[in-house]
């Protein structure tokens, strides 16, 4: 009750100017409900809780060694939101994979004006539900989207109110798609902007704190002018001077370029007295001050970028992710990146992106920027709120028939693509979904505690902070070798002991590599090496090694006992009679998702288990002969 009444005060604070006070103090009644004792900390932030209920704790003052906070924002939805033919029964392509084949992505496409929505496709459905924030100009008499974006002041108070509890200081909104003003640009870009200034700036009036606010835009072409607009007609709003973010240390106001921008366009940026960060990814210009918007994990020993750290006896094994030096802002000049997910190209093939396992990948980012701290001016976090993507173009099919999307084997469209995002499970994205139930989200406030902290995992504050946890069952994978013997025999073997796998090629097996690279815990083929549909389906993966009761089912790897002594998987401990137990492989998935998307099928060359059955198992892919078992999922 007491928190009620605060609330009410704050209400009565607000001057009943807008309906964003009345959802920010709501949404304070809640944080009050979860955090009573919570109180703002030195820099006036107030704690908060994730829509799925997590607490963050109180907010405490940032301690000397705490970078500055900047998360990257998404305000494109509009078209997306605007296709949906029907909001309340959408599919997403989250729906799709998890539908085991009882929906395709046609079935996703016939729910959606494809020219309306610009081909974005929600990948997942956002724990509030589906949003945008575009809404046409009081001045205007013509739409770019046939009605406003619904509910935009709560969406964007309920985002406010998200990252302040998280302690991000500042958001950069993405307008890397389009260069010149114009209705792709407005719809897509500015005109979001817009409305989030304009929506943030109220809730200040209001006394209610937001995060700050950076644009992140595309200076490529010479002669874009979208760029001018943000610096002398927003920039320079005095509506928004506390607003627009601005480096504590060089006092400018900071605007994100895409990578390789136009000299002549930054100097004009730089002459209006604004810093020009440039950010984008895989350029491996770190020590050129620039940042990057996702950074990819590095294989301890080849130092390359890899989706899969090979395991080691140390679970909490750092990232590796590289640090910026020499930025144009900050006191040292220094910048690193965290994310749930990051790729190094289509998303939608195997290992080209680590994907959230979990929060496996945030968790091991998060432990390389608690190691390096202490030089750190700044953490950028990619992303809040990307959801939506257009398919992309496969460039390797036709030929090669392999190149398709996982978890959709039996679609026919299989060979569509997509890059950034890949349903719910490989994303960047931080916002609570309907399909996590805000369980990133939570992670990521438990990973800023243990940053304010200011130790890392070794303080006692971090103890049971899930941030520090690397036994916890849904962030607990591990690879799978997968081996033949190039003798006659024809012999396939599963394994998670990197030992047996050295020993086994020592003796002359083949190990199988991931048909596109990009993992370091397994082995790469030569560039000229063409990747077959029988290679794809006896491709290495990753395993869940902890079981969770009702979601994950035991695999056995049995040897058989009767006429040929093969190796094959079962959910049957007794290896249903033909042979036996030799180790338990690892815990597969119940249910298909895009985080365990890849069916695991044990096959034969008869109908059923039998003293002279030859084994193999299928990745992905329908057995050639005989299913004798469906194994479950795993990534």
């Amino acid at each position: 009750w007491t928190a009620i009444g605060q609330a009410q005060s704050s209400m009565v604070s607000c001057k009943l100017a807008r309906i964003g006070c009345l959802i920010w103090a709501a949404a304070a009644v809640t944080i009050h409900a979860h955090a009573a004792s919570a109180q703002p900390d030195a820099r006036g932030r107030q704690p908060g809780v994730s829509s799925d209920g997590a607490s963050s704790r109180v907010t405490a003052a940032r301690p000397a060694p705490t970078p500055m906070v900047g998360v990257m924002y998404e305000g494109w939805h509009g078209p997306a939101w605007a296709g949906l033919k029907n909001r309340s029964t959408a599919l997403t392509l989250e729906d799709v994979i998890r539908s085991n084949g009882r929906t395709t992505l046609a079935d996703m496409q016939a729910g959606i004006n494809l020219s309306t929505a610009m081909s974005f496709h929600f990948h997942k459905e956002p724990e509030g539900g589906f949003y945008c924030i575009y809404r046409k100009r009081s001045n205007e008499t013509n739409r770019v989207l046939p009605e406003d974006c619904a509910n935009i002041t709560q969406t964007l108070a309920r985002h406010a109110a998200m990252l302040v509890s998280a302690g991000v200081d500042f958001i950069a909104v993405d307008s890397t798609n389009m260069q010149h003003t114009g209705p792709g640009g407005d719809v897509l870009q500015l005109r979001p902007f817009e409305v989030l200034l304009e929506e943030w700036a109220a809730l200040r009036e209001a006394g209610f704190p937001t995060p700050q606010v950076a644009i992140w835009q595309n200076l490529q072409d010479p002669t874009g002018d979208l760029w001018r607009v943000y610096t002398d007609t927003i920039y320079n709003n005095p509506a928004y001077s506390d607003l627009i973010y601005r480096d504590a240390f060089t006092k400018k106001q900071v605007f994100f370029s895409t990578g390789s921008p136009n000299p002549g366009l930054v100097e004009q940026i730089q002459t209006r007295g604004m810093a020009v960060v440039v950010m984008w990814a895989l350029h491996q210009n770190y020590d050129k001050g620039e940042w990057s918007f996702f950074s990819p994990c590095r294989d301890p020993v080849t130092g390359d970028f890899t989706t899969s750290i090979p395991p080691q006896s140390d679970r909490s094994v750092k990232c590796g992710q590289s640090v910026t030096t020499n930025s144009t802002i900050g006191a040292r000049g220094t910048s690193i990146t965290v994310s749930p997910s990051y790729q190094l190209s289509y998303s939608a093939l195997p290992f080209r992106a680590s994907g959230k396992l979990g929060g496996l990948t945030l968790k091991q980012q998060f432990a390389t920027v608690f190691s390096k701290q202490a030089s750190l001016d700044y953490l950028m976090v990619g992303t809040f709120n990307e959801h939506v993507a257009q398919p992309q173009h496969n460039p390797f099919y036709p030929p090669n028939t392999a190149a398709i999307a996982m978890g959709l084997e039996e679609d026919p469209d299989r060979y569509s693509l997509w890059v950034d995002l890949y349903g719910d499970g490989i994303t960047r994205d931080l916002e609570p979904t309907v399909q996590d139930g805000g369980s990133i989200w939570a992670l990521f406030l438990s990973c800023t505690r243990v940053l304010r902290g200011g130790v890392g995992c070794t303080g006692k504050a971090a103890t049971n902070e899930s941030c520090c946890d690397f036994t916890a069952a849904e962030s607990s994978w591990t690879p799978v070798y997968s081996l033949n013997a190039t003798k006659a025999d024809g012999q396939y073997l599963l394994t998670t002991n990197g030992d047996e796998a050295t020993t086994l090629q020592k003796q002359g097996w083949a190990q199988f590599c991931p048909p596109f690279g990009g993992a370091g815990a397994f082995c790469a083929y030569e560039e000229h090496v063409q990747v077959t549909p029988a290679m794809y389906a006896l491709s290495p993966f990753l395993i869940r090694n902890v079981g969770t009761t009702g979601k994950t089912v035991g695999l056995t790897r049995c040897l058989s006992t009767k006429k040929f002594a093969e190796h094959f998987y079962s959910t049957d401990r007794a290896c249903h009679g033909v042979g036996k137990p030799e180790s338990l492989l690892g815990s597969a998935m119940l249910a298909r998702s895009s985080e365990a998307p890849r069916s695991l099928r044990q096959c034969g060359n008869a109908p059923t288990f039998g003293a002279t059955t030859h084994f193999h198992s299928s990745l992905d892919a329908p057995c050639p002969e005989y299913q004798l078992e469906a194994l479950g999922y795993v990534h």
